[in-house]
């Protein structure tokens, strides 16, 4: 089978474009290193969105465990894992404490996290005390100021 110069010139093209695209996929990611300092810590739209979702799925688990004071009590355990895993996902939004790209973030990860921390302690004390663990529940309107998104 014979192919026409016409479209050899056309496949050859094609086969350029597909090569250009391929080699500046993470171009962005590239460029970051020589345009933020080093003590910036950049947070893609990607991880963002994921952190989000991972702290939505546990602030809603930890709101229904929060709704029944005898279920709470009966569940200490599955409420100290929905703890932990809010205060890993905030912790993996920025484990280096330098400044990132989304300043409300910045604003309010420490203080989240401090509030984490004093949840999970009141929780392993005897007897636990689930007051803290609540307010951590419902922590999210703080920022987002109450809109549900779903």
């Amino acid at each position: 089978m014979i192919v026409d110069l016409k479209t050899r010139l056309t496949l050859l093209g094609a086969g350029l474009l597909v090569l250009q695209l391929t080699a500046c996929a993470d171009v962005a990611s590239r460029v970051r290193k020589y345009t933020y300092p080093p003590t910036f810590h950049y947070i893609t739209d990607e991880q963002l969105r994921s952190t989000m979702w991972r702290l939505a799925y546990h602030s809603r688990e930890l709101r229904d465990l929060m709704r029944s004071p005898e279920y709470v009590a009966a569940h200490r355990p599955e409420v100290l894992r929905h703890l932990e895993g809010m205060e890993n996902a905030t912790l993996d939004l920025n484990r280096s404490g330098w400044p990132t790209n989304h300043p409300l973030v910045d604003a309010n990860r420490s203080t989240f996290l401090r509030d984490i921390k004093t949840a999970r302690e009141a929780i392993s004390r005897e007897p636990p005390n689930f007051l803290l663990a609540g307010s951590v529940s419902g922590a999210c309107v703080y920022c987002h100021g109450g809109r549900t998104e779903r």
